[in-house]
């Protein structure tokens, strides 16, 4: 094998390592947070030699680690509309419509788990991260939500209501359902389950104001 094959083979494996690490930083630090998390364990759970600095190869710093989770975690998250399911709203229902967009909510937030638990549990002692993920996640999903209701006659039609409030008040509903859920193992605490939740959510979103 030619010096250049194995010098490429190995840019490949770094890359692969790269990711590794930054798929197990991110897993530790949502299940037991930031600074419980320790290198050694980063470096074991990513197939490196627990202690032996390996990671430091990669990353200079756990910060740094947190930085490039978050930051590509924010790159390659899925828009809300791509996770609507066209054939769940159906024309001229507004709560069936609310429901499907809620529903699709919940699901981005499941597939940012570890992101949104960082969030809660680690990022106030980040504030400049606190600010990236103001803009590059937590607004970018109200801009489409405003943008979503917006074009939808029947959801606007009937509630009649400030879009930009009504996008909040959504995303703080569906949030705080999602982290509930999350926090207790998967059961709301309340004994109140997804579909009951979002359909008396939507309804309540749906009535016109007054």
């Amino acid at each position: 094998m030619s010096s250049s094959s194995t010098s490429a083979d190995a840019r490949r494996d770094d890359g692969g390592t790269r990711q590794r690490v930054l798929d197990a930083a991110m897993d530790l630090f949502g299940r037991q947070g930031y600074r419980a998390t320790t290198i050694a364990q980063i470096e074991q759970a990513a197939g490196l030699a627990p202690g032996a600095g390996g990671l430091y190869r990669h990353f200079p710093s756990k910060r740094a680690l947190l930085e490039a989770g978050l930051r590509r975690q924010f790159d390659v998250g899925r828009e809300l509309a791509e996770l609507l399911d066209p054939a769940s709203v159906p024309a001229g229902d507004p709560v069936a419509a609310l429901v499907a967009v809620a529903r699709a909510a919940l699901r981005r937030l499941e597939q940012e788990r570890d992101l949104n638990r960082v969030l809660v549990r680690d990022l106030a002692d980040f504030p400049d991260l606190l600010v990236e993920v103001r803009d590059r996640e937590l607004r970018r999903v109200h801009r489409a939500l405003v943008a979503w209701l917006g074009a939808s006659p029947s959801v606007r039609d009937a509630a009649d209501a400030d879009i930009d409030a009504l996008a909040a008040v959504l995303m703080g509903a569906v949030s705080h359902f999602w982290i509930l859920r999350d926090v207790f193992g998967g059961e709301h605490p309340l004994g109140v389950d997804e579909e009951r939740y979002l359909a008396v959510l939507a309804a309540l979103a749906a009535r016109p104001a007054r």
